[in-house]
């Protein structure tokens, strides 16, 4: 399993996209800090932006808008699983004694370090755009950095939880295309059909608007668990299924 996942470490690393995607990060951070306009994937038009101030407002309005970054990191979903189910080069993993659930694991594992990787970056960023832009506001900067990047981690997993469902679907379909396209409508569709039906439930499944609550002050930590468990489940359903999907393939 970990030599699946250094060879996905290194062919990430040999590719364009990976700096491209870095370069798109860190742009995106500054212009959000530069500009003072936050914004997001959002349906729920009654949540206020927050207002850059200082050094913790212009975080929260990093946090706010993080959850469009879920388009800019398609692209490691690509190049980590989607790629060798397009080329069907995953036979060759498989044939070579690991098994279907090392290789889904594994995947992910390689999803969530990457994912995690570009959070910080985003983050990262931010802080020494706003650093320069407004000082240094807060009483434990150090805590403060702790803090940030704890959450960096925290919503690398919840892109972590579209990836999976896009990987079940992937693994069942076989369609790259639709598993592509799965990320980029999950988070408007979701939102609509809470907005429309106002099933309580449903919003531990709006992981982004779950995001931007937290940006903008809303949610506590103490509110988090529901989030939390949900995620958790979620994948390991995903992770499950695909693993019991992926059995059927032909080698």
């Amino acid at each position: 399993m970990f030599r699946l996942i250094k060879a996905d470490f290194y062919r990430l690393l040999h590719t364009k996209g990976f700096i491209a995607t870095g370069v798109a990060v860190i742009a995106f951070a500054i212009l959000i800090i530069t500009s003072g306009s936050p914004g997001g994937i959002m349906v729920d038009l009654s949540l206020k932006m927050p207002v850059m101030m200082d050094l913790k407002s212009a975080i929260n309005s990093t946090i706010f808008s993080s959850s469009v970054l879920i388009y800019l990191l398609i692209g490691v979903f690509v190049i980590v699983i989607g790629y060798e189910f397009s080329q069907k080069t995953y036979k060759n993993s498989l044939t070579s004694g690991v098994s279907r659930f090392q290789f889904i694991l594994a995947k992910y594992i390689s999803e969530v370090l990457y994912l995690s990787f570009f959070m910080i970056l985003y983050f990262g960023a931010a802080i020494v755009t706003a650093y320069v832009k407004f000082g240094s506001t807060q009483s434990d900067f150090m805590a403060f950095l702790g803090e940030t990047f704890l959450l960096a981690i925290a919503f690398g997993l919840v892109i972590s939880v579209v990836f999976s469902l896009a990987t079940l679907l992937l693994v069942g379909m076989g369609s790259l295309v639709g598993a592509t396209v799965f990320i980029v409508v999950y988070p408007i569709i979701i939102q609509i059909i809470s907005q429309l039906t106002q099933f309580d439930g449903l919003e531990y499944f709006d992981f982004f608007n779950f995001i931007q609550i937290l940006g903008v002050g809303q949610l506590g930590f103490d509110d988090l668990l529901p989030y939390i468990l949900t995620s958790a489940v979620v994948t390991i359903l995903s992770l499950m299924g695909s693993t019991l999907l992926i059995r059927t393939k032909e080698l």
